[in-house]
């Protein structure tokens, strides 16, 4: 649940922002990004994916939210619109922001933690979507990418729970991190008000009987099931 505060921070609909300002904008506000702590009782963690429809260009958002630790489902929260901003790399967050925030405002419980299927800090500008995100709602955000946007690092031991650090230019902006035996892992960065081995423990908590975490996994079937309905 986003209180009124939350609302008031997004003073203009983030697919009105030019690339060229975006950029600029992402530079400023990554300043603002905290990579410390976490929540110190988690009870809620939403997982929150898109998926679009080509005709026309429809985005659907999905956000799941899942008790913690146990990872059982609560509710699945759904929303739609016209998707009128490009696909510009490193610019995700003003393309699906409008349509996560408004899909954020209709979840009815309190979710302690969000992840985001995407980059926390692990982005050209230190400013991916869980970030973006994470600043905008002003919630702890991680962000779960399926595979590497950037950066180096060595594969992790084979076993579940095993990490390697994620490095770019010589920082570290997140973990690889093995969420089942002999599986390829997967990579996990923080968005905001989390830190990086807080957020990879979160992450490992939250994945059950498959590589992805529930949340996210089930964020993603939910908004798959409304992009396979044909035209709109």
């Amino acid at each position: 649940m986003l209180d009124d505060k939350t609302t008031d921070k997004k003073m203009e609909r983030l697919e009105n922002i030019t690339p060229k300002k975006a950029r600029e904008q992402q530079k400023e506000l990554a300043q603002k990004v905290v990579l410390s702590g976490k929540p110190e009782n988690i009870k809620v963690i939403a997982g929150v994916d898109v998926a679009y429809h080509p005709r026309p260009q429809t985005g659907f958002c999905a956000v799941s939210l899942f008790n913690y630790p146990d990872m059982t489902h609560i509710k699945t929260y759904t929303e739609l619109d016209i998707i009128g901003y490009p696909y510009i790399p490193g610019l995700l967050g003003y393309r699906e922001g409008d349509l996560i925030l408004a899909t954020l405002q209709k979840v009815e419980e309190d979710a302690d933690v969000y992840l985001f299927d995407g980059n926390g800090i692990a982005h050209p500008r230190r400013l991916g979507i869980a970030s973006h995100m994470g600043l905008l709602i002003d919630r702890p955000t991680i962000g779960v990418g399926k595979s590497r946007l950037l950066g180096e690092y060595k594969e992790p031991g084979s076993k579940r729970g095993s990490i390697s650090e994620w490095r770019d230019e010589g920082e570290v902006i997140g973990t690889v991190l093995r969420t089942q035996d002999d599986t390829h892992p997967i990579f996990v960065s923080p968005g905001h008000k989390i830190g990086i081995k807080e957020a990879s423990g979160i992450v490992l908590q939250c994945t059950t009987a498959y590589r992805i975490p529930e949340p996210i996994r089930k964020a993603d079937q939910e908004a798959e099931k409304y992009k396979n309905k044909g035209d709109i």
